[in-house]
């Protein structure tokens, strides 16, 4: 439930740029996901581990960015808590300049960093 409400929270149009590029980031990862999966079936119904007992990549790949995307999601959910986040309304972003601000967003921008690597690295799978 929290998931959904920080994507309704980042998509309003108040959001400051960290906001912005990590809801973009999400969705887009989202998209190319299902499509990815939509391609490799196997990696949603069987373990992941393929015939000579290594991991299958196409199965790790896909947990990696997955993973990647749960952290980002996870990131924003921390950066934008508080009582008017909590209840769908609009991101609660630390005071700028606070010891809790500089965290936060440091947090956030780098899980949004680790997502634009990992699919950097992966390019040309999609």
């Amino acid at each position: 439930m929290k998931k959904a409400l920080c994507f309704a929270c980042l998509f309003l149009v108040g959001c400051a740029p960290v906001e912005r590029d990590a809801y973009n980031l999400i969705v887009g990862t989202k998209a190319s996901l299902v499509s990815y999966r939509q391609k490799h079936p196997e990696c949603n119904f069987v373990p992941k581990t393929g015939m000579s007992g290594l991991p299958a990549s196409a199965c790790v790949l896909n947990d990696k960015i997955t993973g990647a995307k749960d952290v980002l999601i996870d990131a924003v959910e921390v950066y934008c808590s508080g009582p008017q986040f909590e209840n769908g309304g609009t991101c609660n972003a630390p005071a700028k300049g606070t010891p809790a601000s500089q965290q936060a967003s440091a947090k956030l921008q780098a899980a949004v960093a680790n997502l634009k690597q990992i699919l950097a690295d992966s390019k040309g799978a999609f």
